[in-house]
């Protein structure tokens, strides 16, 4: 409104001013109107491009509406759903005098600059449009003197509910660090802004886009203290192909996004759904977001990036702190183990006989393992300090030579994210219960199962949401919902002497009465248990584990609707080739509040992987007396 009421101010003076004045005052008045017009000719309004920048969202039916949600990102006060009024607006915007913006503020030049260059390449404004000097943009373009870019993906963090599903930023490689001092180079993140620590409201909020969602420029080797350190996540670093004036252009938008905020919804607009509108921005025939409709994983937009033809140039592979350590710790035999865990408790130190007794790579190996657990450890305090490692460590490694090890290629105890499986999963069964066959139908948007072949995933855990499994039963020829999983959470942490962990668990999900015969009822079931789990090593393929879960269910079938209990479980995964994984669990429950019961369950599964997006299961479930077998291919996409 304010633009047009410029335009409205200049024809206001022509009485008040000199000829010569007002001759230059009405050029540009005529000009802004010959631009506008042009711009509405060739339906400027209308381009993807311009919707890019804009953030329009064209996946609605029936109109359009903008993804960002602060007003300072439009020029008019209908541009969140106008595209043709932003346009308009933005073009009188370009023309307020330098003396008509007010102190403090950017003139709207500066404030849009990559709006400015995209309608400049496509109207070539002349010397009618004063161009304006746009001191911040500059030193800030120079600060980061772009050379490329690079996608980072952050593998998957249980401990946060906002890193669950892992996290992705980019990277702006400056051409004055090179190639080999990526930590001194600038990242870009997208992500919500909490005003909670709870992570049952985080979730919550998180899902219904109650948090403010914002850009943010920070120094590279921040994020990776944070990530590869604090947190001991990997990271994958996939290096982009742009050229320069690409770069440019979408640096000048991530510019734009600064000033602005979008609400943050954990599966759709999050931190890989507004990176992917950057990288698009930069190449506008990348159309990346069209792939996503109702969730967005940050493991599948890489598969996406990864699709593009002659995009990445290079995978890189970042690994933790930890990672590093465990690598070490795989080396070492009984003997070595025990003297790192002595080492760390303090009953032994370099000095002392026990350690003198080792080889001198054995000692090299157990010193280099035991400085990558005290910088862990030093990283946790989460201090600005240097790490300290103790004088007589850092000597007594001085002395050892260089045994090798550490130039061999490190083992990866997380695989590339674009190598798994997608995110999406159809199934379709056939079994057969106590009763009569059936025919089972599946669906769930995400994620993983501790069933699936686990390469580009955490091997030890799982996120199964809105899992709705539908069986037809031919006998009785009945449609029922068999189960709905709104949210299953698992993770598997496995015994460390170092690092002791319990394993945990959380359900909600609308099931089957199973140890009952109401001809197949549904309850409300909620649980949540602590366990433990245990693994030889760290890429051994049995896990074996237990859980002690607290239970209740609500159905009208249910005697006073309700019961209240909890479960004993045991059970092991084991991988008997790269393809074929089973798994045998049983469990002893127990409900003492409202309809009180005991009984066992007990379940067999098979899985072999066709490929990495197909696989065959067999299961054998028994429930109290009730016994059902299924036999089910899975195909994800």
């Amino acid at each position: 409104m304010r633009y047009i009421c410029f335009v409205v101010g200049l024809l206001l003076s022509f009485c008040l001013t000199p000829v010569t004045a007002h001759s230059k005052q009405q050029d540009v008045v005529n000009y802004l109107a010959e631009l506008q017009q042009q711009a509405k000719q060739r339906k400027l309004a209308h381009e993807r491009v311009w919707h890019l920048l804009l953030k329009y969202d064209t996946r609605l039916l029936g109109g359009m509406i903008s993804e960002a949600d602060g007003m300072e990102f439009f020029n008019s006060p209908q541009g969140k759903t106008d595209p043709e009024a932003e346009l308009a607006a933005t073009l009188a915007s370009f023309f307020v005098p330098a003396a008509g913006v007010s102190e403090g503020k950017e003139h709207p030049q500066c404030n849009f600059p990559a709006r400015f260059k995209w309608l400049n390449q496509q109207l070539a404004f002349d010397s009618r449009l004063e161009i304006q000097a746009c001191d911040r943009l500059d030193r800030w373009m120079r600060a980061l003197d772009p050379a490329g870019v690079t996608l980072v993906f952050a593998s998957y963090f249980m401990n946060n509910p906002a890193s669950m599903f892992g996290h992705t930023l980019i990277r702006i490689d400056s051409r004055r660090m090179g190639s080999g001092n990526n930590l001194m180079n600038y990242g870009a993140n997208y992500a919500a802004v909490p005003d909670t620590e709870n992570a049952f409201l985080y979730a919550v909020k998180g899902l219904i886009g109650s948090f403010e969602g914002r850009f943010k420029i920070f120094p590279y080797y921040t994020k990776v203290q944070e990530y590869n350190n604090w947190e001991s996540r990997d990271l994958w670093e996939y290096e982009l192909k742009f050229t320069d004036d690409q770069l440019n252009m979408m640096l000048l938008h991530l510019w734009e996004l600064g000033g602005t905020y979008f609400d943050y919804y954990y599966f759709q607009e999050n931190c890989s759904y507004h990176v992917l509108s950057l990288l698009e921005i930069a190449n506008p025939n990348l159309r990346l977001k069209d792939s996503f409709f109702f969730s967005v994983i940050p493991a599948d937009t890489v598969k996406v990036v990864m699709a593009q033809e002659d995009l990445v140039k290079k995978v890189v592979y970042r690994p933790a702190v930890l990672t590093l350590m465990n690598e070490k710790r795989l080396k070492m035999v009984k003997a070595e183990k025990t003297i790192l865990q002595k080492l760390i408790k303090g009953e032994v130190s370099p000095e002392s006989t026990t350690f003198g007794s080792l080889s001198t790579r054995s000692q090299a190996l157990v010193l280099n393992a035991y400085m990558d657990y005290l910088q862990y450890q030093s990283m946790q305090e989460k201090s600005d300090k240097e790490i300290k490692i103790p004088r007589s460590v850092l000597l007594a490694r001085s002395r050892l030579q260089n045994t090798g090890d550490e130039n061999g290629e490190i083992t990866r105890f997380s695989s590339r994210p674009d190598l798994g499986h997608g995110t999406d999963r159809f199934r379709l069964g056939m079994g057969h219960n106590a009763h009569e066959p059936f025919v089972e139908l599946a669906y769930r948007p995400a994620y993983h199962d501790l069933m699936a072949k686990d390469v580009g995933y955490d091997k030890n855990s799982e996120i199964i949401f809105m899992d709705f499994n539908f069986r037809y039963y031919v006998e009785s020829e009945r449609i029922r919902l068999d189960r709905a999983k709104i949210l299953s959470i698992t993770s598997m942490n496995p015994y460390d002497p170092l690092f002791p962990k319990t394993s945990w668990r959380l359900d909600l999900e609308i099931d089957t009465l199973r140890d009952r015969n109401c001809n197949y009822c549904n309850s409300v079931k909620g649980t949540y248990g602590r366990g433990v789990s245990y693994r030889p090593d760290s890429l051994s393929s049995l896990l074996l584990f237990s859980f002690v879960d607290v239970k209740t269910e609500f159905s009208d079938h249910l005697k006073q609707n309700y019961r209240l209990g909890g479960d004993i479980e045991v059970g092991t995964y084991y991988d008997i080739t790269k393809n074929l994984r089973i798994k045998l669990a049983g469990s002893y429950q127990v409900f003492f509040l409202g309809d009180s019961k005991r009984f066992f369950t007990s379940q067999f599964i098979t899985r072999y992987s066709v490929s990495q997006d197909l696989d065959l299961r067999v299961e054998l479930n028994r429930y109290d007396h009730n016994n059902e077998g299924v036999f089910s291919i899975n195909y994800f996409f």
